[in-house]
């Protein structure tokens, strides 16, 4: 594609490619379990809420990691850990009406591969959709408008 064609087609937003619905777990869920949920579903991360609904904190693949990696050997007695031990208390924050290709950036610059576009009402905050690296990379693959990943392969 030539770059005087790519200057005629609209920017792409995150609300172009984000995914609705944003997969969660209560802090309180025993680590093992939220590990074993980022492994089958094949997820980068969970959104940890509190007993009141409310988005508490980030579980990330490389969360867990590093805390395997700072306990010395192991995470001794890790049968016992939560999510909450482990978790990151912020979540990167999206808005849905900024080009795409500046959330990329915004991914590059704060090192994560997933933002959240989050729903605030009545003083709870939850995840309503999220922006991955996985969308952005599906984005650039599909050739046109009516292409998508699986027709290419």
């Amino acid at each position: 594609m030539s770059v005087a064609k790519r200057r005629t087609e609209p920017v792409k937003l995150v609300r172009d490619l984000m995914q609705i619905g944003v997969k969660t777990c209560s802090a309180d869920t025993p680590l093992t379990e939220a590990v074993r949920i980022l492994l089958i579903e094949g997820l980068e991360a969970l959104v940890a809420l509190d007993n009141n609904g409310h988005a508490a904190g980030l579980l990330s693949r490389s969360d867990v990691v590093t805390a395997y990696g700072r306990s010395a050997v192991s995470l001794d007695g890790h049968e016992s850990l939560t999510v909450a031990d482990v978790m990151s208390p912020t979540i990167p924050e999206i808005p849905a009406e900024i080009p795409a290709a500046a959330a990329a950036q915004l991914m590059l610059d704060w090192n994560v591969r997933e933002m959240y576009l989050m729903h605030h009402d009545g003083g709870i905050s939850w995840p309503a959709a999220r922006l991955g690296v996985e969308e952005i990379l599906r984005y650039l693959a599909t050739e046109s408008k009516t292409d998508t990943v699986e027709d290419n392969q």
